[in-house]
């Protein structure tokens, strides 16, 4: 049987899934000047195709049993990650410590901070390393542990050790996925330890994950969301389940959306 070719309006879509993350029905619709359910029929065929996967009142790409690479996830929503990560460092103040963790909206946050005063940032993110490294008042300690090239960062007892040894004022923590039920989720066990040995030792904690994470079937627990103290994000989730578990976890939500924080 021969493989269905994709219409241009389908192909159009998946490039801005896989530009910019999930995208939503109803701004499809708009963007392109149709009615949601021609939009829906051509998400059925790209789900149909194992191109993409549906989720309440969106598209996103196909969930996958383990994360992509950083350099491919740094793409992927990087203005709203942008956006995030410019919010996030403006609350950060000068001569304080700073806990960077894994994901690539964290090297977003480390590119913002470079040219701030003081800064004792520690981290296991390669990435953010090379980025603060040639910072000129920035003191950059990165952790030993395990290299992971996928994800460019190192992990391990080490690397866990290394963040108790310090007391961070700031914090900032990426996701792999995020669930109304079970909170901050990723896809190595490893990952959540850093995370955890994070958000133990330091005061104000930044979960900083766009609106795509919602839903991705990231398998391992990090930590629920009243761990943290802010998440700051593109999108304010629309269905009541979530809203509310926000609410009541007692975190503040931050959304950095395009009309600014």
């Amino acid at each position: 049987m021969a493989v269905p070719q994709l219409s241009v309006r389908q192909r159009h879509i998946m490039a801005l899934i896989e530009a910019d993350g999930a995208q939503q029905i109803e701004d499809l619709a708009q963007r392109f000047g149709l009615t949601t359910q021609t939009i829906r029929r051509d998400i059925n065929v790209l789900c149909d195709l194992g191109q993409a996967r549906r989720f309440h009142g969106g598209v996103d790409l196909p969930v996958m049993s383990r994360n992509i690479s950083v350099n491919a996830r740094s793409q992927l929503n990087s203005s709203a990650k942008r956006r995030i990560a410019l919010y996030i460092a403006s609350q950060i103040t000068d001569g304080s410590t700073v806990f960077l963790g894994i994901g690539s909206t964290v090297q977003f946050v480390a590119a913002a901070l470079r040219e701030r005063s003081g800064l004792t940032v520690v981290t296991n993110n390669i990435d953010v390393a090379r980025t603060l490294g040639e910072a000129p008042d920035v003191e950059l300690h990165l952790t030993g542990g395990i290299w992971r090239a996928n994800d460019q960062d190192v992990v391990g007892p080490d690397a866990v050790k290394f963040f108790g040894k310090f007391y961070a004022s700031f914090a900032v923590i990426g996701a792999g996925g995020l669930s109304a039920e079970h909170g901050v989720l990723d896809f190595s066990y490893g990952e959540a330890q850093i995370a955890n040995a994070i958000i133990e030792n330091s005061r104000v904690r930044f979960l900083a994950a766009d609106f795509s994470k919602w839903g991705r079937d990231a398998s391992i627990r990090v930590a629920p969301f009243d761990q943290f103290t802010h998440l700051v994000t593109d999108r304010r989730p629309d269905d009541e389940a979530t809203q509310a578990a926000l609410k009541q976890s007692g975190v503040k939500v931050v959304v950095c959306d395009e009309a600014g924080a």
